[in-house]
Formats: C-alpha cells, structure tokens, sequence
C-alpha cells in the first residue's frame, strides 16, 4: 500500500491496520481545567508582583507561605502536563487480527497487552449516563475464551465504530478458522 501511516511498530508482517484510538478527551478535562485556573492565577499574581518585597521583607511567614505556594503550584503544573502527555501516548490500534492496547506513562510504565481476535467470544459495548451518551463514549468490554478472562477498554471515543471494527474483525478471523477447517476436512 505504501502509506506509513498504516504501519505501526511491532506490526506483523501478515496483519493489517484498520483504526486506532486514544482515550476519549473527558479524560483530561479536569487537567485542562486545572491548567486554565493555574493561569489566571499566575497571571493575577504576576499583577500583583510590585507588592511582593514589602510583604516579605522581615516577615518570616510570608515567606514561608510564598515559598509553599509556589512549589505546590510547580508540582500541580507539572503533574497536568504530565496527565496531558500521558493521554496522547496511551492509545488502542485494531488490526485485522487483534487489537493492541498500549498503556504507557512517561517514565515509569510501559505495557502491550494484544488480543487475538480468534480469542474472543464476545464483546460488550457499554455507554452509561448522560454525558457519555451524549459525548459518544463508553468502554468496549471484551470476553475472551479463557474461563473468566476479560479485557476492557474504557473511554473508548466513538465507541459505536469501535464496537464494529471489532465485530467485523472476530467475523472475518471466524470465518478465516472455519474455511480453514472446511479445507482441512476437504483434504
């Protein structure tokens, strides 16, 4: 095909991409809120930045309080950036033969779970309440063979379309294993 765009690291050789996703954007809303508050704070206290050595000047409290302040507003700051690139390096890629989530932060964890498609029994698109419903979001939940294995994504956007690539892809491998087995039987 030619386009890179459809090739992705640890693709195999016989398998072929057909969508990808990222958690649903909801997920950091609240960061996103965060960061908004923490500029507009900043922005007020850079305002007020004149006042600043006549309060602190000789006053050992005042200079404790700033000091804590600013610290817990560097550790917030950098604990919403952190969620921020947290959200785009997690992502789910659906091949024609499995479905791969990857679940990494930025240092300290990096995971690959797969899925064969000829694993799964069955599948469960789940969309509970007013603003997932209205969002389009919802987590896609995935029953394997094994006795109670069970995999689920959460937040999954657009979780219709999802729900049906992953349909079309346990009906293709289905019907790949059993014109296997007809061939076999034919032999």
């Amino acid at each position: 095909m030619g386009n890179r765009d459809l090739i992705f690291k640890g693709q195999n050789e016989d398998e072929h991409f057909v969508c990808f996703f990222r958690r649903h954007w909801v997920t950091i809303l609240g960061p996103f809120i965060m960061l908004i508050i923490l500029i507009v704070l900043f922005i007020y206290i850079a305002g007020q930045a004149g006042r600043f050595p006549e309060l602190l000047i000789g006053n050992r409290e005042a200079k404790l309080l700033f000091y804590t302040i600013f610290v817990g507003l560097t550790i917030s700051y950098h604990r919403m950036f952190y969620k921020i690139f947290n959200y785009f390096i997690n992502t789910g890629i659906i091949t024609d033969s499995r479905i791969i989530d990857h679940k990494k932060k930025i240092f300290f964890k990096d995971i690959q779970e797969s899925v064969r498609m000829e694993q799964i029994q069955d599948i469960e698109r789940i969309t509970e309440g007013f603003v997932p419903n209205l969002l389009g979001y919802g987590e896609i939940r995935i029953y394997l063979n094994a006795a109670s294995a069970i995999k689920v994504l959460h937040h999954v956007p657009n979780a219709k379309f999802h729900f049906r690539c992953i349909n079309r892809g346990v009906d293709e491998a289905r019907n790949r294993a059993s014109g296997i087995k007809n061939n076999k039987t034919s032999l």
